[in-house]
């Protein structure tokens, strides 16, 4: 999962202290249990908890930057076309020293600049700081999947994967937000760029923010326009194209240099994801959570059959009341 964090003091000369961010660092533990890291510039401070899921080696260390240090990188997620990406910037004479995909995110912004977040295939929240521009970018994946969250208060930036970085950077708790409180009991969410305090946004799936030259400026780097087929496609080949189209997402998917599970339920979704996981072995571990076979609408058995189908290596975990409340 990763997490990134930091903060930058746009507006004044303050240096950010060490302590600060590791602090920030030490409440998103759970996000990256395998290493740590910190860049400091001044008025601008990085953090970094990783979880290890491709390069285990200390090569993918971050936050990371380019052999010049013209740029550093901190990134949450997956980028699934990176073998692509490395090919071409290769080709235009890259050189890279490890076999993450964070290092091409770091030369194709040498490459590229901010047009590389439209080369990204996958799901990222991402921090890239340029020293001698004293320029921040914080971006999100096209989808919205990874989350980015951040606050500008008296020239000063704060922002994290999670809230709770910002929160242990801010002298005080803020208050709620009622229009937010309002959103979430209508929706079951809050809309982007509220949160439920007052005060922190989060990017919209598609959104960049960048802070330089004592101004922060919010804008959407990725649009999508539908195009009408032409001719339209019978019904069996849409259905083939469909197809072909979560093959390849899965395929993609199960790139990795660490074991590979599935959260599974009863239903079709992920059902048909573990039928598409078979295609690439078999013995799959997969993991249920349910209530038991008292509670009417539990999907455990309909699970277990569904693993057994594809020959999963399956897991159940049941809980009870006094276990959700201890929990």
């Amino acid at each position: 999962m990763c997490g990134i964090c930091g903060t930058f003091h746009y507006t004044g000369s303050e240096p950010v202290a060490e302590t600060s961010i590791r602090r920030m660092m030490d409440t998103i533990v759970h996000r990256g249990p395998d290493d740590a890291g910190v860049h400091l510039d001044g008025t601008l401070g990085l953090g970094f908890r990783r979880l290890a899921i491709l390069d285990l080696s200390p090569a993918g260390h971050q936050p990371m930057s380019d052999p010049a240090g013209r740029v550093w990188v901190a990134f949450n997620g997956e980028i699934y076309n990176f073998r692509a990406l490395r090919a071409e910037l290769e080709a235009k004479g890259h050189r890279f020293r490890s076999h993450c995909d964070t290092e091409v995110i770091v030369q194709g912004f040498v490459e590229w600049g901010d047009e590389v977040l439209n080369r990204l295939e996958g799901m990222f929240g991402l921090a890239v700081w340029e020293p001698r521009r004293r320029r921040l970018l914080l971006a999100r994946d096209q989808l919205g999947i990874k989350p980015v969250y951040y606050t500008l208060q008296d020239g000063t930036l704060h922002f994290g994967s999670e809230i709770r970085p910002i929160l242990a950077a801010l002298p005080a708790k803020p208050g709620l937000d009622l229009e937010a409180a309002a959103e979430f009991l209508r929706y079951r969410y809050t809309p982007a760029p509220r949160t439920i305090y007052a005060g922190i946004h989060k990017l919209a799936a598609g959104e960049k923010l960048i802070v330089q030259n004592g101004q922060a400026t919010l804008s959407r780097y990725y649009t999508y326009a539908p195009e009408p087929f032409a001719p339209a496609p019978r019904a069996d080949e849409a259905a083939e194209q469909l197809l072909a189209l979560y093959e390849t997402a899965v395929q993609r998917h199960l790139m990795s240099d660490v074991p590979v599970g599935l959260l599974l339920s009863g239903g079709l979704d992920s059902g048909l994801l573990l039928g598409l996981m078979a295609k690439h072995g078999r013995d799959w571990p997969t993991f249920s959570v349910g209530y038991g076979t008292s509670f009417r609408d539990d999907e455990l058995t309909d699970a277990a059959r569904t693993a057994a189908l594809f020959g999963a290596r399956h897991h159940e975990v049941r809980i009870d009341r006094a276990t959700f409340e201890r929990e």
